[in-house]
């Protein structure tokens, strides 16, 4: 209404490049003399609502009635008095402004003088009820996974956190990443995923050709720079690693045999503190080897971890461990 104003105010002379014109002025001062509010119908604060889905403004509406009814209805006609039509697409803007079903036909019994008609209510009712039942979100990529449980250890797992993981449905996750940048965190937290196109094919890399003979490295003359100290933290990580593999080949001695409730209370501390153990495990032979885990998560009798040996997510049966030691 203001820029209405500011530009039927320069039509008029009162106002000229965005300043009060002398007429303007002189008008402003002699306006109470000239007697226009007299003049003018006054602004009416309610409406006629009709049975054919309509409403009807017998008069100029105030300024915030004629907003609010703007929003779920529109003017099909303008004359002395103003035709407003309730439709399927009104009434959803409505819905899309913030407004309820029940508030849309509490606001209309409220300034209507006539009956609200049933159909409208019909109408009003049966559009919010179908109202966002389609929802439409933003996501730059997404994990799929036919395994429940590992979707729920990329959930807990505290090392993807900075993916901003959204679940949708039980076997699918949502990501505001990139999703080169998805696959490259997913393989540094030990997970092994594959990228696939728009038509769900799993894409593969090109295969690289070897050259006969190995190419000579160009000589550096300028010196090397040094490394950085994320660098070197992943180097001592990594090398810490494969001691603890290596002195996981020892005798079985090392490990004590702990009961089932011991080794089911030490995993759930562990998984609490994210943090390596060492444990017995005995295969279908009965041979019992030991191995270095992250536990990730415990479920029905199972314990999901990454083996330091492997590198990889393994699924470990409770009932099969015989010993749980902390790493040294």
């Amino acid at each position: 209404f203001t820029a209405w104003t500011i530009e039927e105010a320069e039509w008029l002379g009162i106002t000229g490049r965005g300043a009060l014109s002398p007429f303007g002025a002189r008008f402003l001062q002699e306006i109470d003399s000239l007697q226009i509010d007299s003049s003018l119908p006054p602004p009416i604060d309610h409406i006629l609502v009709q049975a054919d889905n309509t409403a009807i403004a017998p008069g100029p509406l105030t300024i915030d009635l004629s907003r609010r009814l703007s929003n779920f209805a529109d003017i099909e006609s303008r004359g002395n008095a103003t035709v407003y039509r309730f439709t399927e697409s009104s009434i959803r803007r409505g819905l899309d402004h913030g407004h309820t079903g029940d508030e849309i036909k509490a606001f209309l019994h409220e300034v209507s003088r006539t009956p609200i008609p049933q159909p409208l209510e019909y109408l009003i009712a049966d559009i919010a009820r179908r109202h966002g039942q389609l929802r439409v979100g933003m996501a730059q990529s997404f994990i799929r996974c036919e395994d429940e449980t590992t979707i729920l250890a990329i959930t807990k797992d505290k090392r993807l956190e900075n993916l901003r993981l959204r679940k949708i449905a039980p076997q699918v996750l949502v990501s505001e990443v990139e999703g080169s940048e998805l696959i490259e965190d997913l393989r540094n937290a030990g997970y092994l995923p594959s990228l696939e196109n728009q038509s769900g094919v799993v894409v593969t890399a090109p295969r690289q050709l070897r050259s006969k003979s190995r190419a000579r490295l160009p000589r550096s003359i300028a010196e090397s720079p040094s490394p950085s100290d994320a660098v070197i933290s992943a180097a001592i990580k990594a090398m810490r690693a494969g001691d603890r593999v290596s002195g996981s080949k020892t005798s079985l001695a090392e490990i004590p045999r702990t009961s089932a409730n011991e080794t089911l209370a030490i995993l759930r501390q562990v998984v609490a503190d994210q943090s390596s153990v060492m444990i017995g495990y005995a295969d279908t032979n009965g041979s019992v080897t030991q191995k270095i885990i992250d536990p990730v998560q415990i479920a029905m009798g199972n314990l999901l971890a990454r083996d330091h040996g492997s590198e990889e997510l393994a699924t470990f049966k409770i009932a099969r461990i015989t010993g749980v030691a902390p790493v040294e």
